[in-house]
């Protein structure tokens, strides 16, 4: 609704021009003589007349220019409205995809845990192990099925935020994430990407819109000179009195032109100042823009390397361990070299580091589309910084 509703201003802005490029409607007049006036040639009865004003050259060509500026930065608007509704899109997305993704991972350790309680059960039996080490176990599936519960409302959660960031109504509706977040650090050099931020389309709307005020000014000035105006008038003559008469009855056909006098030159000139000093506001803005949008890339761009930096340390360090860490303290419980507890503290390891890993996933795609929205277009992934 964001989004149409920023297209519908657009659409009419757009629509405005056409008003500014034409000229002030014609002047159709007509006179009836209650007493007809008496010439050599015969009696005036009637007149009609019609008059066209043209106002000051750069008046209409101004008022144009400005309406086309002020259309262009409710475009500027529109383009920003589609990179926002992208980013809030891919941050719930991602949002719902770090939820699924932490259901999976907790499951599969759920059915690690249920395979060792079956293995200590039967070691139960046989003496070697003891009641203790069952119940430590179960009492960790109980903890790990507390997440099923758990994850359904966050999903149902995500799904309706989904939802509402598309725009759409789905009431019961129940989303899935389907892609997976990507690495990497963006392609272009970081200079490049700066320049873009600079251009990004919430900050060009401003150099529209003070554009759109010099041309107004422009208009305004425009006031303060003459305004032309010609016209035709035709008057009716009826037949002399007494025949003979050269012309008798001959129609006078007048042709007319006039200037205004601008007599309130100060208001004209009060106005001109206004759309300057709105002008420089829109140029300030822009100022202000701009710097909000360089410390927003810093920040943004510090992120998306943090969350990279992360993501290999997880994936070429942390994980990789704990796996072999916890196949040792698994294969050590196997031949009686290891305890349950031991396990149970290497699984819980590896299953916060695998869930570590997917947030640093998800942070890194949710810090990219932010990067993409600040830089106003879409990044590739490079392989390195």
């Amino acid at each position: 609704p964001e989004t149409r509703a920023a297209f519908e201003r657009w659409r009419a802005s757009a629509l405005r021009i056409s008003r500014t490029r034409r000229l002030p409607e014609p002047t159709l007049s007509f006179g009836y003589f209650v007493r007809s006036v008496e010439t050599r040639v015969g009696p005036q009865r009637f007149k009609v007349g019609i008059a066209q004003t043209f106002p000051w050259p750069t008046k209409l060509s101004a008022a144009s220019d400005a309406a086309s500026q002020r259309a262009n930065a409710a475009q500027r608007v529109v383009d920003a409205e589609l990179l926002r509704v992208k980013r809030d899109v891919a941050a719930v997305y991602w949002t719902l995809w770090l939820i699924e993704e932490e259901h999976r991972l907790k499951t599969e350790h759920d059915a690690v845990l249920e395979s060792l309680a079956g293995a200590v059960r039967g070691r139960l039996r046989t003496g070697a192990a003891t009641l203790a080490d069952l119940n430590q176990i179960e009492l960790n599936i109980a903890r790990h099925h507390d997440h099923r519960g758990k994850h359904k409302e966050a999903r149902r959660k995500a799904s309706a935020m989904l939802m509402a960031a598309l725009g759409v109504a789905g009431e019961g509706q129940e989303l899935r994430a389907t892609d997976k977040p990507h690495a990497g650090f963006p392609e272009p050099a970081t200079a490049a990407l700066r320049d873009r931020a600079r251009s990004h389309p919430r900050i060009t709307k401003h150099d529209h819109l003070a554009l759109g005020e010099e041309s107004r000014a422009r208009a305004e000035r425009a006031d303060r000179f003459p305004r032309i105006r010609v016209g035709v008038d035709f008057i009716e003559t009826g037949d002399a009195a007494m025949p003979g008469v050269p012309d008798s009855g001959k129609d006078p056909l007048i042709v007319s032109a006039g200037i205004s006098v601008p007599l309130w030159a100060g208001s004209y000139s009060d106005s001109e100042k206004s759309a300057r000093a709105a002008a420089r506001a829109h140029r300030a803005d822009q100022e202000a823009a701009v710097r909000r949008a360089e410390g927003a890339f810093d920040a943004v761009l510090s992120d998306v390397r943090d969350a990279q930096r992360r993501i290999e340390l997880y994936e070429k360090t942390l994980v990789p361990q704990a796996e072999s860490t916890f196949q040792a303290v698994l294969g050590g419980y196997q031949t009686g070299r290891s305890t349950v507890a031991a396990v149970i503290l290497a699984q819980r390891d590896l299953l916060e580091l695998q869930i570590e890993h997917a947030r640093a996933r998800a942070e890194h795609a949710r810090a990219w589309t932010a990067l993409e929205y600040i830089v106003g277009t879409e990044l590739n992934a490079a392989g390195g910084p």
